[in-house]
């Protein structure tokens, strides 16, 4: 009876430690992403510049996982079953569609930058708004297209999981066939995310360049202005440039390092799970693949959609925005960091506050 009321105990103290955790993750990615919107909607000159309205569409989409998503998946840890029956399927559904819109977005906003920083006079005048709109309507038509439809023709489903239906009052198990695991996986993370190593390699590189040629001119300056200072020209200058370089190489290692870090655990999983011999779960032996351990990493990929606003929005624009909508005023703008940006004149690159 001890022991019985103990575990009772124990377990009671686990839920509500679990509860309370993951009441913090749901409701911190809501409000982070809610605050991105409303600042683009409040302020004109947030809304007038191209590039935030991909930042948007990135917002909105973490705010469905934050509210379509999360919340489900959490109900049903703490209790410790699914307790919305069939809206099962229709949540499977929204997970796919919400997690492979937000990823698509990075992916654009990672070509966007691309884009702006190696070819500036042309993207000026071909990066319109109708262009901007147009690759979001397709990321999310691609990412409708692969959750909505499969799943409700039932194409994602393994022939386990059509035949265990009477397990589905009290699970929520997507359990998908190789085939569909394998596409939607190649088509929500792994395509994007060579295309954003890609992208982010050669921002790197033309970053590189462009600072050390900035490098160069000021050390032509200051040799105009003074022969002395120049004698210590070529030392200063190539620290000033190793600075900026560091700077740009750690703004693209953190953004490509929260993404890869929160999703690649989930999709190798993903990858993994239907090749699983299910009948390992009916002999006792262990399964390749636990269900706590595939349950985790989802959690660490919809932590993507947390760190999101962190990442993309918090630059001198939008922590001014922010500040002014949570009242901090002068509190806020005293710890603007300052990073390294491009301007579309290569001859006029200047550290300015960052537009990442």
């Amino acid at each position: 009876m001890v022991n019985q009321t103990e575990g009772y105990v124990s377990e009671l103290i686990t839920r509500s430690t679990t509860a309370c955790l993951l009441f913090i993750f749901v409701l911190s990615t809501f409000l982070g992403n809610a605050l991105v919107c409303t600042a683009v909607v409040r302020f004109r000159h947030l809304r007038s510049k191209v590039a935030y309205v991909f930042v948007v569409s990135l917002a909105v989409s973490d705010l469905l996982v934050a509210s379509l998503v999360m919340p489900w998946k959490a109900a049903a840890e703490i209790v410790g079953f699914w307790p919305f029956g069939s809206f099962c399927e229709v949540w499977i559904a929204f997970d796919i569609m919400c997690s492979t819109a937000s990823i698509l977005n990075l992916c654009i906003i990672s070509v966007d930058r691309y884009w702006a920083i190696a070819i500036p006079l042309s993207y000026e005048q071909k990066m319109t708004r109708r262009v901007a709109f147009v690759m979001i309507g397709v990321a999310w038509a691609l990412s409708v297209l692969i959750s909505f439809i499969p799943v409700r023709l039932s194409w994602h489903k393994s022939l386990r999981h059509k035949e265990d239906l009477g397990e589905m009052a009290e699970k929520c198990d997507a359990s998908l066939n190789r085939t569909y695991a394998i596409t939607s996986s190649l088509i929500s993370f792994y395509i994007p995310v060579s295309i954003m190593i890609v992208t982010y390699t050669r921002i790197f590189l033309i970053a590189q360049r462009q600072i050390r040629r900035i490098s160069m001119q000021e050390c032509t300056i200051k040799h105009v202005q003074s022969c002395q200072s120049c004698s210590k020209a070529p030392e200063e200058k190539l620290k000033s440039s190793f600075k900026r370089e560091t700077k740009v190489l750690k703004t693209l290692s953190m953004i490509m390092g929260v993404f890869v870090c929160c999703w690649l655990p989930f999709f190798i999983l993903n990858c993994m799970v239907p090749f699983c011999d299910p009948g390992l779960h009916n002999t006792g032996q262990i399964p390749c693949i636990n269900k706590t351990t595939f349950d985790v990493f989802v959690w660490c990929g919809w932590a993507n959609s947390t760190l999101n606003p962190v990442v993309y929005a918090f630059n001198a624009e939008f922590r001014k925005a922010f500040s002014s909508l949570l009242g901090c005023g002068k509190l806020c703008s005293r710890n603007a960091v300052q990073t390294v940006d491009f301007s579309k004149n290569n001859q006029n690159f200047e550290k300015l506050k960052s537009k990442w």
